[in-house]
């Protein structure tokens, strides 16, 4: 009956101590951000940040388009194509997989390297999309 009680105890300990998948996702955009970010401009990218919107349970990713790329003209004439690519790239991303099963919306966000304060592209998957 002791052992019985101690292990209660010690499961639910684990489980009180054990974070959620909201709280996990939180932790990690600010770890990634303050680990790697701004990262160095790779294919005419940089990656800005990594978020995480507690209220709309949103996991956004920021960029910075850099030379050739950062072309407000371009990026509106083949948005289908690239919200598709971006699309494929989430259904097929295996490191998503726990936050897209919880039903996670994914936001993707491209500045102008050139005038900051554009955005060149903003979306948002749901699990819909995925």
């Amino acid at each position: 009956m002791k052992k019985g009680i101690i292990l209660l105890v010690g499961v639910a300990m684990l489980t009180a101590c054990h974070e959620s998948l909201e709280e996990r996702a939180e932790r990690e955009a600010k770890e990634f951000t303050e680990k790697n970010c701004p990262t160095p401009v790779r294919e005419n990218t940089r990656t800005d940040s990594l978020t995480y919107d507690k209220e709309s349970r949103t996991i956004g990713y920021w960029y910075t388009l850099c030379g050739q790329a950062d072309n407000a003209e371009a990026i509106e004439a083949d948005k289908e194509k690239l919200v598709g690519i971006l699309r494929n790239e989430l259904k097929a991303s295996t490191q998503m997989k726990a936050y897209k099963d919880a039903g996670f919306g994914i936001r993707y966000v491209y500045h102008s390297e050139k005038n900051p304060q554009q955005v060149l592209l903003d979306v948002v998957f749901s699990e819909k999309d995925y």
